[in-house]
């Protein structure tokens, strides 16, 4: 068992977060090493700053048998009240027993167990020793990693101080702070209405994002840590550059994220940034709620497929009022397929009993569906009760969703950002090494001194090579985005294209009056799903372009690749598409209809002022009704047939002219962002090539410099060298292993949810709970 710090709860072995307060346990034994005795640790409590948001509230109950705690810790000096004065008093008459248990395997006591069953006394004693054991076991392997990266920046910028290297030290800082400002985002996604916004809430246990039966969710909404509260609105105030974040009060939120929220003087909302001072955000994890407006087979749902690609992990969000659609089905095929780590949590348990017939059913909905993801029933409702009762944690059924964010998000999202950083600590290492093997190989070898120099001159020489804008490198990046810019247009032309075709064939089969509405959702959808395709392939050939270009400049890929786009579905949606109204004919339908029937009535009527001439008025009459009925009626006929085709070719026009309106801002976009993504591969790579000049340099001088010390001095330095190298070759070592720890394979999304599959759901604790409480639900 692992005791919580925070508030003395007992977690289960291998427990990340505590089920009673979310204090994550592996992290938090980190920051309160120095103060280790529990007598510290108690005060840390009510001084936190995630004391502010209701956490707290359930925090002083929780440690209310702790206040007893401190009364025993004076008193413990006296031996009356220790309890464990008792302990030591039963075997001291059973001197021979004590001896006993302490030899396990001898043999010839298993005869006296029979009145040693008060042996499990002794084993009281044995959870206060191994706790503070246990407590850094249950995730070695991010602490270690991140304590492996400081302590690996601090041996680089002791190094590169004493190497008179500012250039290397400014690199060591900033990959010191993008290692400090790592953030693991999990998406929630969901249909509308599902209680993605009331799961956030309960995950945190405060009211961060705004529920009311009257409000939806209408832009994403991040919720992270901050040392204190605050609301951040990003506005789209001009469409080439990218949201610019204006504080707003917190009351606001409400108002901001809502459906009614439109463009104003600062411009069109683009997301709200919620900062919360809370424990479990402290970790790095950050949550997305998502908008669920429109369905997920909408153009809303296709932008949050988009969104995925840059994401963690997904929270799928639905309730046990019903089980999965098939657009629900159809949005999880492809969501796995983007993000590393998803799971599907079923809200709402408490308001329906047949809860676990819909876990039932989902589960074999995702068998059949080929889906493998854990399925996690939580109750919203209890886990908020539990911020004053703590108790409700478990029968709320919130503790395997945690856990899953712990081991599954936190962990690899972790491990991932200490590898990219490992690589930029290790190319700085890499530099010092170069410096340190050029003296090293001067004072072994003083009869190769002018060839270790000639070959250092040289190696100079081509660093100095690579800031040329000749270089290699340079020509690869120039021509590699020129390919790009020309394949992603053609791909983006030939998906629109077929588009076109289509709609174009829906078009032909009716009539715009009656299908124009379906057909305009369903040209955005399919707009949509073009864009994010077309999105897909940038990144990617983007990165691919990356390798190259670091092939070239014969670097590991160190630095990712970061392709800033902007939201183009929020452009899209601005682009407007003909009204129904537009595509009738001028002077409206009525109008040609009174046309096509005085047409009908003047043909009859000189018709029969004709035939009146030949034969008797009656029968002449008759004729003349007769012919007009039938020509009459072929006018009119055609006439609407006219007037369908003049819609059906108003339709078609209108959609022409939406697609080339996408096609334009897409293809501006993407220039836009292949224009950043060159510069930001330029200056990374030059950046690199002025470092290699710099070391190349410098250890030709340190060398040349070390080649003419006295022989005594000489030794002494080798003595220097010798050690340095041992440290950097070690140092290299650990930072290679992290961040092949860091690399993700293809299989990682299944691997990452190994821990927990569809068939072990989540009802262990919450089962029993809620079998015991009457009427099984609200």
């Amino acid at each position: 068992m692992i005791s919580c710090d925070n508030c003395g709860r007992a977690n289960d072995d291998g427990a990340l977060f505590c089920t009673s307060c979310n204090t994550y346990l592996a992290w938090s034994t980190e920051k309160p090493t120095p103060a280790e005795p529990a007598t510290p640790a108690e005060p840390a409590t009510p001084t936190a700053t995630p004391a502010e948001p209701e956490p707290p509230s359930p925090e002083p109950l929780a440690p209310e048998p702790e206040p007893p705690s401190p009364e025993a810790e004076p008193l413990a000096p006296e031996p009356e009240p220790e309890p464990l004065a008792p302990e030591p008093v039963t075997p001291d008459p059973l001197a021979p027993e004590p001896l006993a248990p302490e030899p396990i395997p001898v043999p010839p006591d298993p005869v006296v167990p029979e009145p040693e069953p008060l042996a499990p006394e002794p084993v009281l004693p044995q959870p206060p020793p191994p706790l503070p054991d246990p407590e850094p076991m249950p995730a070695p392997r991010p602490r270690t990693s991140v304590s492996q990266l400081i302590s690996a920046i601090d041996q680089g910028r002791t190094l590169t101080k004493d190497r008179q290297r500012p250039d290397l030290t400014a690199r060591l800082e900033t990959a010191k702070k993008k290692l400090d400002s790592r953030t693991v985002t999990a998406v929630v996604v969901g249909e509308f209405k599902r209680g993605k916004s009331t799961l956030v809430n309960a995950l945190l246990q405060t009211a961060v994002c705004p529920v009311d039966a009257d409000i939806v969710t209408a832009v994403p909404t991040l919720v992270r840590y901050g040392e204190q509260a605050g609301l951040t609105a990003y506005r789209q105030t001009d469409p080439s550059q990218p949201p610019v974040g204006y504080p707003a009060p917190l009351n606001q939120i409400a108002q901001l994220v809502s459906e009614s929220s439109d463009a104003d003087e600062q411009g069109r909302l683009q997301s709200v940034t919620v900062e919360v001072p809370h424990r479990m955000l402290r970790s790095g994890l950050s949550l997305l709620d998502t908008p669920g407006v429109g369905g997920l087979d909408s153009v809303h749902g296709q932008l949050t497929l988009a969104a995925l690609a840059s994401a963690d992990a997904i929270l799928f969000v639905t309730d046990a009022a019903q089980e999965l659609t098939g657009p629900e089905l159809e949005f999880l095929k492809t969501a796995i397929s983007r993000c590393p780590a998803a799971a599907l949590v079923i809200t709402k348990t408490d308001l329906y009993g047949h809860w676990r017939r819909i876990v039932e059913l989902n589960q074999a909905h995702l068998a059949k569906a080929g889906i493998d993801l854990p399925i996690l029933p939580v109750s919203s409702f209890l886990r908020l009760r539990a911020a004053q009762r703590p108790e409700l944690n478990q029968e709320s059924g919130f503790a395997p969703l945690v856990e899953f964010l712990a081991t599954a998000v936190v962990v690899p999202g972790t491990t991932r950002a200490a590898a990219t950083v490992a690589q930029e600590v290790d190319f700085v290492a890499g530099q010092l090494a170069q410096e340190s093997d050029a003296e090293r190989v001067v004072l072994t070898k003083p009869q190769s001194r002018p060839e270790v120099l000639s070959k250092l001159a040289r190696v100079r020489d081509q660093a100095a090579g690579l800031t040329a804008a000749s270089a290699t490198w340079q020509q690869t990046l120039s021509d590699g985005i020129a390919d790009l810019v020309a394949d992603v247009e053609h791909d983006l032309q030939s998906r629109l294209r077929t588009v076109m075709r289509d709609v174009e064939t829906i078009i032909d089969q009716g009539d715009p009056t009656e299908t124009w509405t379906d057909t305009e959702v369903w040209l955005r959808r399919q707009v949509a799903v073009v864009g994010v395709a077309n999105r897909d392939l940038l990144i990617e050939r983007a990165r691919e372009l990356g390798e190259r270009v670091a092939e070239a400049f014969d670097l590991e890929a160190g630095t990712e690749i970061e392709v800033e786009l902007s939201q183009f579905g929020a452009e899209l949606d601005q682009l407007e598409l003909a009204s129904v109204a537009s595509l009738s004919m001028p002077g409206g339908r009525l109008q040609s209809l009174m046309m096509a029937g005085r047409t009908g009535i003047f043909v009859p009527m000189i018709a029969f002022s004709i035939v009146s001439a030949l034969i008797t008025p009656v029968v002449a009459v008759g004729i003349a009704a007769t012919l007009g009925a039938g020509i009459g009626g072929k006018l009119l006929k055609d006439e609407r047939k006219r007037q369908r085709t003049y819609r059906q070719q108003q339709a078609k026009a209108a959609v022409r002219r939406y697609i080339d309106e996408v096609a334009f801002v897409m293809n501006k976009d993407t220039r836009d962002s292949l224009r950043k993504t060159q510069r930001q591969l330029r200056d990374d790579f030059q950046e690199r090539a002025g470092l290699i000049h710099r070391s190349a340099t410098a250890a030709l001088t340190a060398a040349d410099r070390t080649a003419k010390l006295p022989p005594a001095e000489q030794s002494a330095r080798a003595a220097q060298l010798a050690a340095e190298t041992e440290r950097l070759r070690s140092m290299r070592t650990d930072l290679r292993e992290l961040a092949l720890a860091g690399a993700r394979p293809a299989g990682q999304p299944d691997a990452s949810r190994s821990s927990a599959t569809p068939s072990s759901v989540a009802p262990s604790n919450a089962d029993r709970s809620r079998d015991g409480r009457a009427g099984g639900g609200r």
